[in-house]
C-alpha cells in the first residue's frame, strides 16, 4: 500500500562460521544491538511522520485559500479554522516532543545524561504519535479537497498510503509503543505477567 520503494524480506542461516573480527558486539546479544538500532528508526520515523504532515498541512492551506464554496475561499469557514487550528496544535506538540526525545537520544550516547529506558519511553510516545497525527493531517486535509483528495492527480494521495505503513507497523506498531510507555510509567512490576 505504502513505501514502495523499500521492499521487505527476511532469510534464516543456520551452522554459519563466522570470524571474531566481523562480529560487532558481544556474543549472544544482537536482538539489544538491533533494539537500539530501533531506538534511533523510531526517533528518525517520527520526524519523517512531522516532515509528512507539515507538508500535507501547507498543501492544506494552499488548497483551501484558493478553492471557493459560497462565493468565498474555503479558509473564510470556521469549521475549516478550527480543523486546522486543531492539526497545528497537536502538530506543535508532537514537534516538540520528537525535538526532545532526538536530543535526549544524543545526550544518551555523548554523556550518558539518560538511560536507555527513560529513552525508550519517549520513543515509544514518539513513535506513537507521529505516524497517527500524520495519518489525522492527511485524512483531515484531504477531506478538505473532496474527490479530488482521492485521485491519483492528488500529491496527497501516495503520501497517506506511505504514512499509514508507519502506523501499523514499520519500527514498532501501536500497540507494543503503548506497552513500553505504561511498563515505563508504571513501574515494570506493574506491568509484567507472572
Amino acid at each position: 500500500m505504502g513505501r514502495m520503494a523499500i521492499s521487505t524480506g527476511g532469510f534464516k542461516m543456520t551452522d554459519v562460521n563466522m570470524p571474531e573480527e566481523y562480529r560487532l558486539g558481544e556474543e549472544n546479544r544482537g536482538f539489544y544491538h538491533t533494539m537500539e538500532g530501533f531506538d534511533a528508526a523510531r526517533v528518525l520515523v517520527s520526524a519523517s511522520c512531522i516532515g509528512a504532515a507539515q507538508r500535507a498541512m501547507e498543501i492544506g492551506m494552499d488548497y483551501i485559500k484558493e478553492r471557493q464554496a459560497f462565493g468565498q475561499p474555503l479558509a473564510k469557514y470556521q469549521g475549516i479554522q478550527f480543523d486546522l487550528a486543531d492539526m497545528a496544535a497537536h502538530h506543535e506538540a508532537i514537534k516538540t516532543l520528537v525535538y526532545k526525545t532526538a536530543w535526549m537520544l544524543d545526550k544518551k550516547y555523548k554523556e550518558g545524561t539518560f538511560n536507555a529506558l527513560e529513552v525508550s519511553k519517549y520513543l515509544s510516545m514518539c513513535k506513537y504519535l507521529a505516524p497517527h497525527h500524520a495519518l489525522d493531517v492527511f485524512r483531515r486535509v484531504l477531506y478538505w479537497m473532496g474527490a479530488y483528495g482521492y485521485t491519483k492527480e492528488c500529491p496527497l494521495e501516495m503520501g497517506m498510503r506511505g504514512v499509514m505503513s508507519y502506523c501499523i507497523g514499520a519500527e514498532g506498531a501501536a500497540n507494543i509503543q503503548k506497552i513500553v510507555i505504561s511498563r515505563e510509567t508504571l513501574g515494570r512490576d506493574w506491568t509484567r505477567t507472572r
